[in-house]
């Protein structure tokens, strides 16, 4: 969602706030799982009049047989935060019971035997994670919030189809550009259509933007017989850097996601892959433990999609919201950074903000901004550091984890957790973990810097004797 333009932005961003006159009105860009919980957020506060828009088509009903074959959209795994903001606004129960849970890992080893890793139930000692690992379709969990919506809250209004073109901020309330997306052509596109504007305006007290960059993947479907479909799979091939991961739907299927680099060997020899067999051989060699695993038709399936782009880590250094006189726009989710997870989140500190605003929107969307602009900006600078290329970029991802894991076991209440592990805990802020990661950077250091005086003292003093000093 484009919100002005760029000199109008400077102009209207921070503006002074105003006391709304009304708090009616809400519009909703993006009926994604972020804008859905919102829409229902809103609808729990009393908002009578929300509106979602969202240029794509609806999903299925999350019953629907055709998440069952692993083919629909990419897993999600919800950890920590994104379950505690579906509890907050009662959508849990429902995605629990569509969702797989994930209690370890199975890998393969240098001869290809699977092993299992399985962590310790939440709160049991040495309990690695206080949440068991929710996992299901990231377009399944639109589904079940879609039918939250539905069944629900009669107040909130979802239309598949309508686009938003862009946002006017010359008024005293935010006017949304409204548009129709360009005609399907039959053809699967992962990446988002811009549509024009076709003059159709409204205006709302509040406009939330939920429509940020759109994930995909490079997936396909293998069966999971013979070995815990309650386990996240991995496999990597660190010649052709190219990398497996695996989560279960609730049904059994185990849908994959192949991570390779553009630059890596194996990027070329997936795009030149033009049948199932092909596919089937380049798994083989490139992958081993997983031939068992692949069926004909998932990789007659697997040929025909295109090699897609994860999302990028947007980093959006000004605000992240603008104050009207009469009202207040904000954005959140991927329109500031990466994670469905932490998506969810902003939606619980959305609220918050106008729970503490008196659900004024020019108030709660600088409130918003103030509390979550700077932490959107430690994620994106986080997720940043764990995508380096070439080897360097491998080392500086790698090194700091294995780090991170050896000194958290030899010294649990000196250092904490690894960063990724982190991330995933609700109680932790990413600004705060950037934090802690520095101060035991430099704790790690003063330690080596302490051990190195001390070895060279004894060292001198072993001198000193044998030399009859």
């Amino acid at each position: 969602m484009r919100i002005g333009s760029a000199s109008h932005q400077a102009a209207r961003f921070g503006s002074p706030i105003r006391a709304a006159a009304s708090h009616q009105a809400a519009a909703v860009v993006g009926a994604g799982p972020a804008g859905l919980l919102t829409a229902i957020m809103l609808a729990q506060r009393g908002w009578t009049d929300v509106s979602v828009f969202d240029a794509r088509a609806a999903p299925p009903l999350p019953e629907d047989q055709l998440w069952g074959d692993g083919e629909r959209s990419y897993q999600l795994g919800l950890n920590g935060r994104g379950q505690a903001a579906l509890r907050e606004f009662g959508a849990m129960e429902r995605v629990s019971r569509f969702s797989a849970t994930v209690n370890g890992r199975l890998s393969f080893n240098a001869e290809g035997k699977p092993v299992e890793s399985r962590l310790k139930p939440p709160g049991t000692p040495g309990a690695e994670k206080t949440y068991v690992t929710r996992v299901l379709q990231r377009d399944r969990l639109q589904a079940c919030l879609l039918a939250e919506v539905r069944e629900r809250y009669p107040q909130v209004d979802v239309q598949f189809g309508v686009g938003c073109s862009g946002v006017d901020l010359s008024g005293e309330r935010p006017l949304l550009e409204l548009c129709s997306p360009p005609a399907a052509d039959g053809v699967e596109d992962e990446a988002e259509e811009e549509c024009d504007p076709d003059g159709r305006t409204e205006a709302f007290d509040l406009v939330v933007g939920a429509d940020g960059v759109r994930s995909a993947t490079l997936p396909c479907t293998f069966g999971g017989a013979g070995h815990g479909r309650d386990l996240n799979w991995g496999c990597r091939n660190g010649t052709l850097d190219l990398g497996m991961d695996a989560l279960p739907t609730k049904e059994g299927e185990m849908v994959a996601v192949l991570l390779v680099k553009p630059s890596s060997p194996a990027y070329g020899a997936m795009e030149g892959l033009s049948s199932g067999a092909e596919a089937r051989a380049f798994l083989s060699s490139a992958l081993p433990p997983l031939e068992p695993y692949l069926r004909d038709d998932d990789l007659d399936r697997f040929v025909q999609r295109p090699v897609a782009r994860l999302p990028k880590f947007m980093l959006v250094e000004g605000q992240i919201h603008a104050s009207l006189p009469k009202g207040g726009v904000v954005l959140l989710g991927d329109a500031i950074k990466a994670g469905a997870n932490s998506a969810l989140e902003d939606v619980s500190v959305l609220a918050k903000c106008l729970g503490e605003c008196g659900d004024d929107p020019a108030a709660a969307a600088a409130s918003f901004d103030e509390a979550r602009a700077e932490q959107a900006r430690a994620l994106v600078r986080t997720s940043r550091s764990f995508d380096g290329r070439g080897p360097l970029g491998t080392a500086r991802f790698l090194v700091p984890l294995l780090l991170d894991i050896q000194l958290n076991k030899l010294l649990p209440r000196v250092f904490s957790p690894p960063m990724l592990r982190g991330l995933q805990d609700e109680r932790n802020t990413f600004v705060g973990l950037r934090r802690t990661k520095r101060r035991e950077r430099a704790v790690l250091l003063g330690l080596l810097a302490g051990m190195a005086a001390a070895a060279r003292a004894v060292g001198g003093f072993v001198l000193r004797r044998s030399a009859g000093v």
